[in-house]
């Protein structure tokens, strides 16, 4: 069954802050809206991307030509609801196929705000990226100027996310460790991976022997009313970082981060663990990456580029990785701050 039967495809022209201006057609409602261009370079996950609260706001552009060709299905969503402003792709096709979907993209779409468009140029796009690093834009039904674009991007909210997932109980009769989760964004795989390491984290608080920072949007980075929050927990116990939480934690520990031109948003990334060993393929999406220097550590190093992927404090009793390890390098992190 053809689901795009009928649907009125409107012209829409997604406007960067630079002047750039790349042209499309809305899916469903073309919704305006304003917010960070981004990028996903996986084959899959389009669904765990929509709704994941690390990527709340942003105007996703998927490298892989067709999106929504394997439809939703409900237990590979984040969170409760789609978090991006936008959704644009090479091709959304009229017909899905997998034996878990149970809506398309487009119908799933349909009661919220998220704008799906597709028939743009995303290679094009990803190109401009790559040589002029992700940037604001605005979705919009008219061609926008430069000025324009700032203008609405200020108008945009940056929404101070309100946890929705919960902790997950971890079925080892004897836990790894107990811990107490700081949700600055942490979805559903997010606590099933924790679980899985070992890491009770439905725990008293006050019975925890380590705080968990979780991932977060990329502008909570910089939000300081978070880096104090962690900086007060440095006090008391050990606090590890995933995702963006690693630069939150490593900023609360004094150390410098710098904002990257364009994050890792994708799978297959490769990263070594210092202390030897094989390396890893790793799943990631953040924006930002740790300056060592002083008693910040390098911890695990891009393969690629040698950037730091993850780092160690060992006076501050604390650690991040921009990424979920194994359960080998969450050991050797928790080794790292004893």
């Amino acid at each position: 069954m053809d689901h795009l039967a009928g649907v009125d495809m409107k012209p829409i022209f997604c406007c960067l802050e630079d002047g750039t201006i790349f042209e499309g057609v809305s899916v469903n409602e073309p919704v305006e809206c304003a917010g960070l261009l981004s990028f996903y370079t996986g084959v899959v996950g389009y669904q765990e991307v929509i709704t994941d609260p690390a990527n709340m706001g942003k105007i996703v552009v998927y490298t892989y030509p067709l999106i929504g060709n394997y439809g939703v299905n409900s237990e590979d969503t984040e969170s409760a609801a789609p978090k991006v402003g936008a959704i644009l792709a090479k091709e959304y096709p009229p017909y899905y196929s997998n034996f878990r979907a149970e809506i398309s993209l487009h119908d799933y779409l349909r009661p919220t705000k998220t704008l799906l468009g597709h028939r743009f140029d995303t290679r094009a796009m990803m190109v401009h990226m790559r040589e002029h690093g992700e940037m604001g834009a605005a979705i919009s039904t008219q061609r926008l100027g430069a000025e324009e674009v700032k203008a609405r991007l200020e108008q945009a909210p940056l929404v101070d996310y309100q946890p929705e997932n919960s902790p997950i109980a971890c079925d080892r009769a004897v836990p790894v460790v107990k811990a107490e989760v700081i949700d600055f964004g942490a979805s559903r795989s997010f606590y099933k991976h924790i679980a899985s390491l070992g890491i009770d984290a439905t725990c008293d608080p006050e019975s925890a022997e380590i705080v968990i920072v979780s991932d977060a949007p990329y502008y909570a980075v910089e939000d300081e009313r978070k880096v104090d929050l962690v900086r007060s927990r440095l006090k008391d116990k050990p606090v590890l970082g995933f995702g963006h939480g690693c630069a939150i934690v490593a900023r609360a520990c004094g150390a410098t981060v710098r904002r990257l031109s364009f994050g890792d948003h994708g799978l297959n990334i490769p990263v070594k663990y210092v202390g030897g060993g094989r390396n890893e393929i790793t799943v990631q999406n953040h924006n930002y990456v740790v300056i060592p220097a002083g008693q910040v550590e390098s911890l695990f190093i891009n393969v690629h580029d040698s950037t730091c992927e993850g780092f160690v404090c060992k006076d501050s009793r604390a650690a991040g990785a921009n990424f979920l390890p194994n359960e080998a390098w969450f050991q050797a992190m928790l080794d790292a701050i004893k």
